[in-house]
């Protein structure tokens, strides 16, 4: 999947949410970038919640309606979900980063 890179606006590769990388480079300015981690947590409780309220109003067990709505919710994310996901730049190893270019300066 494509999608803008926050610090250089050129289109770059995403993964997918559910491959092992927990962070990714840009293809362009080699920033490192990470899915939106609050987007990530707030579309998943949203679903769930607006599916189990559905469900559970129509008079399905609670057990089996949350059942239904997490595994609901793993199949349709890659298609439906991670588009509208925005990715960010990751803050933890631009510090990093950072920090070892400073050590280099003082040395």
């Amino acid at each position: 999947m494509k999608k803008n890179c926050p610090c250089c606006q050129q289109k770059t590769t995403v993964p997918a949410l559910n491959q092992e990388e927990l962070s990714f480079n840009c293809e362009h300015c080699n920033v490192p970038l990470q899915h939106n981690e609050n987007q990530v947590l707030g579309y998943a409780i949203a679903y769930i919640a607006i599916i189990s309220i559905i469900l559970l109003t129509i008079g399905i067990n609670a057990f089996i309606t949350m059942t239904i709505s997490i595994i609901s919710y793993a199949l349709i994310r890659h298609k439906i979900i991670e588009p509208f996901i925005d990715i960010e730049c990751n803050k933890i190893s631009e510090f990093l980063t950072d920090l070892e270019l400073s050590a280099q300066k003082k040395g």
